[in-house]
């Protein structure tokens, strides 16, 4: 992934998921900042997970999931990358840790479902502890989905999610390095492209959502310079 590729894929991924009103509601609500004994910030936290296609909180359970989050966030927030902490800056240590935050909160319950008068757990599950490490550390951990993984081999073990970020954290330093070399500071690059919003490992992941799951393929250079003589601006 090259610098040069991010207004495209974003504009793309801005067009396909407009208006992501959940997602706008719980960065409103919290600030980015989630406080998980908060009910408000579970409230959105929950609405935006259902609304990214976490089923498994279920709503009647929202509660319960809020409970089993809040018990994980306990154990496991004051051993997270703190607040301000970036994803290109991570040490290989803080990786492993998050891997055993993330596989913890994975088998956290989320819900129950009945089926022939048989009731079982639902865990939180890989695409659920992704998303919600993302939305304690937005900065720092990406978000993931089912086709993303798949696609990309991975299995959703905490061994995987640590290889991921490992190869997140690799793309972050390049986009930071290229940015860094036409004067754009690594805070800069989502507004730069459209997306001020986003952190960069949510670049990454809306790069990824447009490219590996949906199928898009961003132009070459020499199709772009083409499209520009086609403007008439040279």
């Amino acid at each position: 992934m090259r610098l040069y590729e991010l207004p495209y894929v974003c504009r793309i991924y801005d067009g396909l998921t407009q208006p992501d009103t959940a997602y706008s509601a719980f960065l409103e609500e919290t600030a980015g900042d989630p406080d998980f004994s908060n009910r408000s910030h579970m409230r959105v936290l929950l609405k935006w997970l259902n609304s990214w296609g976490c089923r498994q909180f279920a709503i009647d359970y929202h509660e319960l999931a809020s409970e089993s989050i809040l018990a994980w966030a306990k154990r496991w927030e004051p051993r997270l990358p703190d607040r301000l902490a970036t994803l290109d800056r991570l040490s290989d240590e803080d990786v492993q840790r998050a891997g055993e935050a993330y596989a913890d909160l994975s088998g956290r319950l989320a819900s129950r479902r009945t089926r022939e008068g048989r009731t079982y757990d639902v865990q939180v599950g890989p695409t659920g502890a992704a998303k919600i490490m993302f939305a304690a550390r937005p900065r720092v951990f990406p978000p993931w989905d089912d086709g993303i993984r798949q696609k990309r081999g991975y299995d959703g073990s905490r061994c995987s999610y640590c290889q991921y970020l490992v190869e997140v954290r690799e793309q972050v330093q390049q986009l930071c390095a290229e940015g860094a070399e036409l004067g754009i500071a690594a805070e800069d690059i989502p507004r730069q492209v459209g997306r001020p919003r986003s952190t960069l490992p949510k670049l990454i992941d809306e790069y990824n959502w447009v490219t590996v799951t949906r199928g898009f393929v961003p132009p070459e250079p020499d199709e772009i310079a083409k499209w520009y003589r086609w403007s008439g601006q040279l």
